[in-house]
């Protein structure tokens, strides 16, 4: 037993090092070719025309089918393989998404240098609203959005659930959001197709995200977070959305959130905090904001291993 929690360790301690020192090409990259195929269902499945009902039928299998599909694939080749943890520790590396951030830190760079319309195409890989339109002040508050959401979701709650439920929970998970999100890129956010895909995240990260978001707020400028939490993301257009973006805004001491175009349509989202509107600066704050909540999430996850291994020695010798 021992030997299998050490080997556990071992296993997320390399994941985590190899997908934040080799992190894959998007050429490489096997969620790059997922979200082709998503895009393609869409395509073909997606008629909006059709009445609500339909659309929803089409949703829900539109995206129950092929995930279903892959996973069950993943569940057969993990008893086939003569080493499964190590398996799922590579699952875990292809899940994790860490070039978000460079890329804000690029877009950091990019705004201070002037040069908005490279920051806007290296944006519009993070982001599925239209972005041709953005000023300098839309691009950093787009990107610190981005960055916030995404790094909340394709990192910290893969990982939570990686440890919670196990590899094949963390891979559906990343399935879904490689899903959503591709298919946000040609299909309103407001649409009845998305509706099935979006309710199901939005329960499946309900309890872990709300539990790690309110664990930081007690840490990090809490009174003012919970009263965000209260006046904003209860009212925000999705509340997990809006409770990750109320704990960014509340410490950053900046406005997020706001008005957005998708398809050329604007869709009148809330906005999030009654202050400034950040600048290039925010985004370096707000990586550096991530990196204080990564090295709180490590050493707590540290603690809990140890506490663990100590609880399970103990009662070892006891028996």
């Amino acid at each position: 037993m021992q030997y299998e929690v050490l080997q556990d360790l071992i296993i997320f301690i390399c994941a985590l090092t190899a997908a934040h020192t080799l992190p894959l090409l998007n050429s490489y990259n096997p969620n790059t070719f997922l979200s082709h195929i998503f895009e393609r269902i869409a395509a073909r499945v997606y008629k909006p025309e059709r009445n609500a009902q339909l659309q929803q039928t089409a949703g829900l299998l539109g995206f129950f089918l092929p995930i279903l599909t892959i996973v069950c694939i993943a569940v057969l080749i993990s008893q086939f393989a003569f080493y499964p943890a190590w398996l799922g520790g590579l699952v875990l590396y292809f899940c994790l998404d860490t070039k978000v951030q460079q890329r804000a830190r690029r877009i950091a760079a990019l705004l201070q240098q002037k040069q908005k319309a490279t920051a806007k195409q290296l944006l519009a890989q993070n982001v599925v609203r239209d972005v041709n339109e953005l000023s300098s002040i839309g691009i950093a508050k787009a990107c610190i959005d981005s960055t916030a959401l995404k790094t909340i979701r394709h990192y910290y709650l893969i990982i939570f659930f990686y440890l919670l439920l196990g590899p094949i929970a963390a891979l559906t998970l990343k399935l879904l959001l490689v899903n959503d999100h591709a298919w946000r890129k040609r299909i309103p956010p407001n649409s009845t197709f998305m509706k099935p895909l979006q309710t199901i995240i939005f329960y499946l990260e309900f309890l872990p995200l709300r539990g790690f978001i309110l664990l930081l707020a007690l840490f990090l400028q809490g009174k003012k977070t919970f009263h965000y939490f209260k006046h904003y993301a209860r009212h925000c257009y999705q509340t997990n959305t809006g409770w990750i973006l109320s704990l960014f805004a509340a410490n950053l001491s900046i406005q997020l959130g706001g008005p957005c175009k998708y398809q050329g349509e604007r869709f009148a989202k809330m906005r999030i905090g009654a202050e400034r509107h950040p600048e290039a600066e925010d985004i370096k704050h707000c990586l550096s904001l991530l990196e204080r909540i990564k090295w709180f999430t490590f050493s707590l996850i540290a603690l809990i291993w140890l506490l663990d291994g100590f609880i399970t020695l103990y009662l070892n010798i006891g028996t």
